[in-house]
């Protein structure tokens, strides 16, 4: 008996049996992204509508000034921006200890949460045409089986199977890698935006503790001479 024939009918059979999933999985991710893609529109006009970046550039020194980011400014920045901001309004106001290392890790845990969103889309790119060869070929093998038994149906069938989904899996790959890189762009945005507003409200806290210890030397060097004056005066008064 040979064993040969036996791990290719085996091989036959596994990979027959992934056709029905690698089509269930492209038809998925079709949905996935015509939804993805009506909130990617919609993010992009907002962005071309409100244009944070600009906005945030003019309000630098207001921000240091007052401790917050005023609302008109907030109302133009971006949902994870604006998360960041109110995340961050808490720390400088709570007047943390360790405000530079909470400030670091919450820099980090939100890039990390948008790169995990771009992540996200970037898998697309991979996944989409890898599910369309797949299909592709699962279907050329059993149609050539058919083949060898006449059955020309069967051959016609399948191949139309392999072009489609040839087809569906490349227009994934491409929709997606060009979404990819426009949210790439969105999170250099935004992170521009999270370090900017960051530095300006430690800029802002620094300085005002500054301000209050100047304040409160001043007050002490002016307690201290009146104290020096009224001792003077009672010494002035017991010569007398």
């Amino acid at each position: 008996m040979k064993i040969f024939p036996v791990f290719q009918t085996v091989l036959y059979i596994i990979s027959s049996a992934l056709l029905y999933p690698v089509v269930v999985l492209l038809i998925g991710l079709c949905v996935w992204i015509i939804i993805y893609t009506g909130g990617f529109f919609g993010e992009w006009a907002r962005r071309k509508r409100k244009n944070p970046n600009q906005h945030l550039g003019e309000s630098l020194e207001l921000i240091a000034y007052d401790g917050d980011v005023p609302p008109v400014v907030a109302s133009h920045l971006s949902p994870p921006v604006r998360s960041f901001v109110r995340k961050i309004r808490d720390l400088v106001q709570d007047k943390a200890v360790f405000l530079d290392e909470q400030l670091a890790e919450l820099i980090q845990r939100t890039e990390m949460a948008l790169v995990k969103e771009v992540n996200r889309i970037r898998m697309i790119v991979r996944i989409g045409p890898s599910l369309g060869l797949m299909g592709t070929l699962i279907p050329m093998g059993t149609g050539l089986a058919g083949l060898t038994q006449g059955n020309i149906a069967q051959l016609s069938s399948n191949l139309i199977l392999a072009f489609t989904t040839t087809v569906v899996g490349l227009a994934l790959g491409i929709t997606s890698y060009i979404f990819s890189i426009v949210k790439e762009r969105w999170v250099a945005e935004d992170m521009l935006c999270i370090e900017l507003i960051a530095e300006a409200l430690t800029k802002g806290k620094i300085s005002k503790g500054k301000d209050e210890n100047e304040i409160c030397q001043k007050e002490g060097h002016e307690q201290g001479s009146e104290r020096e004056g009224t001792r003077s005066l009672a010494r002035g008064g017991k010569s007398v």
